[in-house]
């Protein structure tokens, strides 16, 4: 039998207080933040979009600062620009957490080198003399957990599956009993991705099985009521009374034979009613999950090379993409092509430089890069002409998903979103020195940056629009004025006049591309002079030159003010 006797020990406690925000910032004129890698790492960030980092500056309101206009600020990738200067945005997809380094804002009173109010400033991760790299995944599934509504008419409740997986390498490049790159030659790769799949539980109206076939013998209204069909190719001339529509003594069955090429087409692709026993006109006969899908992926490889104690050099290149597909107000077809949208954002970055250090008080540092983004906003895949493979008119030869409304449901049309294209490519070249001299540190060098904006603004309905109220089926009313036909009630149905192919069609001819052009140029001298201890004076000075906007074909128009005369671009004819 053992007693012990358990005594209380001694108690201490340490407090440290350690990086105390400063009150005022009494070492540089400039506000800002800058995130280290320690800290993109630790903080929690949904989605891993690296400007997310962006909640974490004070007066920054998504991306702008401080209220300014979207474009005051500058989005900077290893001293490359990413924004471009026509919608001034930023790349859907930018470079993955894993691949940042370091985070840094500046805005009020920035050096004269930044050419923007605001500089969102990006610096990628390098190798290091020891391999190092990370893999990381985040999944959530629907598949525990998860019940369904009441709504939701299938076996299981809508998805929701949500991946982001990634990971990075880095270290010296070494080829065995070839080249040993330590202290001297260093690669780096990071790549992310995220697959977000998920869907909605939404309700639509939807023909019948057999109204696809022409048995429209149960088209009743609210109260019970038949709605007569009436058969258009039986139209009188002078009277316009029409003979109702039969098929095999059935009436109001239309000859399966009759059903136009469009119909024909359409039909197949609209899934069959969940509730067959609901008639579509009064209430939804179909209940189902309508998507909406994302992919994203981004990946980015670094390589760093000293040539000498006084040349150091790195390559960067960047590319990404950013597709998102979702229902687009109606009820999507089978084909996922009608009734949706689809967005593509992919983007491309090459980026060079090289830092010459001349003494330990003067040194250069040359940045070249080009930045291109191609996005894409419509229904169906890019350069697909729908309206060709439903025998459809096409006048202008162009590709999309045309429009098609008044189908006799409603909510049950075949939607478009107006095609938008943007092909946007900038070259930066960057030139900056560093001159130590006593208590001045004198800043100079130059910008210039060419872009090329080709953009196609939003395409209304160019593929075509069809609607099938025309009256095709219905029983002319004589007591309505013949310049203005009125039905008879209870007579002629819009999806019968769907079957049988009778629209009114229309088309738009719009502009395409526009091929604009635009430069910048800059020179600037900064001068960061310690006048003492406790005074600094930071004195800058840039100048600034942005050309007018111009058009590879001439096709701005312009006004000039003292003529009152409308100026062409090119030629009238």
């Amino acid at each position: 039998v053992i007693d012990p006797i358990m005594r209380v020990g001694s108690s201490a406690t340490k407090v440290e207080v350690v990086a105390v925000a400063p009150l005022v910032t009494v070492d540089s004129p400039t506000l800002g933040s800058v995130l280290e890698r320690t800290r993109i790492e630790q903080l929690p960030i949904n989605g891993r979009n690296v400007t997310s980092l962006l909640a974490t500056v004070p007066g920054m309101e998504g991306n702008r600062a401080f209220g300014m206009r979207m474009g005051s600020q500058e989005l900077v990738l290893d001293g490359a620009n990413l924004a471009d200067r026509f919608l001034g945005g930023d790349p859907q997809r930018l470079p993955s957490l894993e691949s940042v380094e370091e985070f840094k804002v500046e805005n009020n009173n920035s050096s004269a080198k930044f050419s923007r109010p605001t500089s969102i400033m990006l610096s990628t991760r390098s190798g290091t003399n020891a391999f190092h790299g990370s893999l990381f995944e985040t999944h959530r599934n629907n598949g525990i957990g998860k019940a369904r509504q009441r709504q939701d008419y299938y076996s299981k409740p809508p998805q929701l599956i949500r991946n982001e997986f990634g990971g990075s390498a880095g270290g010296p490049v070494f080829l065995p009993k070839m080249y040993d790159g330590r202290n001297r030659t260093f690669w780096f790769f990071a790549y992310e991705a995220n697959r977000t799949v998920s869907s909605t539980t939404k309700s639509f109206r939807v023909p019948t099985a057999a109204e696809r076939s022409g048995d429209f013998s149960e088209l009743r209204d609210s109260q019970g009521r038949l709605i007569q069909l009436y058969d258009p190719m039986t139209t009188n001339p002078t009277t316009w009374a029409r003979q109702p529509i039969s098929y095999q003594g059935r009436n109001n069955v239309i000859d399966p034979a009759r059903i136009s090429p469009l119909a024909k087409a359409l039909f197949p692709m609209i899934p069959m009613p969940t509730l067959p026993d609901v008639n579509p006109l009064i209430d939804f006969n179909w209940w189902g999950p309508v998507p909406n899908n994302t992919k994203q992926w981004t990946t980015t490889a670094r390589f760093d090379h000293r040539f000498s104690d006084n040349d150091n050099f790195y390559a960067r290149y960047t590319q990404g993409d950013s597709e998102n597909f979702k229902d687009f107000y109606g009820l999507p077809t089978l084909n996922n092509v009608g009734n949706t949208v689809k967005t593509l954002m992919p983007n491309r970055s090459l980026a060079l430089s090289e830092t010459h250090t001349f003494s330990p008080t003067f040194f250069h540092e040359i940045v070249a890069s080009v930045s291109r983004s191609n996005r894409f906003l419509g229904t169906g895949e890019p350069g697909v002409k729908y309206a060709d493979q439903l025998g459809l008119p096409n006048p202008f030869d162009v590709a999309g998903w045309p429009g098609i409304y008044s189908t006799g449901l409603s909510g049950y049309y075949y939607e478009t979103e107006n095609t938008q294209r943007a092909a946007f490519t900038n070259y930066v070249v960057d030139s900056n020195f560093t001159k130590i001299a006593g208590n001045h540190e004198l800043q100079f060098g130059g910008h210039f940056r060419f872009d090329q904006l080709n953009y196609m603004p939003e395409q209304q309905q160019i593929q075509g629009n069809i609607n099938f109220s025309t009256l095709a089926t219905s029983l002319y009313d004589p007591s309505t004025s013949r310049t203005n036909p009125q039905p008879t009630p209870l007579t002629g149905d819009n999806l019968a006049n769907m079957f049988l192919g009778v629209a009114n069609y229309r088309n738009n001819f719009v502009r395409g591309y526009f091929y604009a052009r635009t430069k910048e140029y800059a020179l600037y001298f900064q001068d960061n002079f310690k006048v003492s201890p406790r005074l600094t004076l930071n004195l800058g000075v840039r100048w600034e030159y942005w050309p007018p906007y111009s058009d590879k074909r001439g096709v701005l128009t312009s006004f000039d003010p003292a003529t009152k005369s409308v100026v062409l671009g090119n030629d009238l004819s």
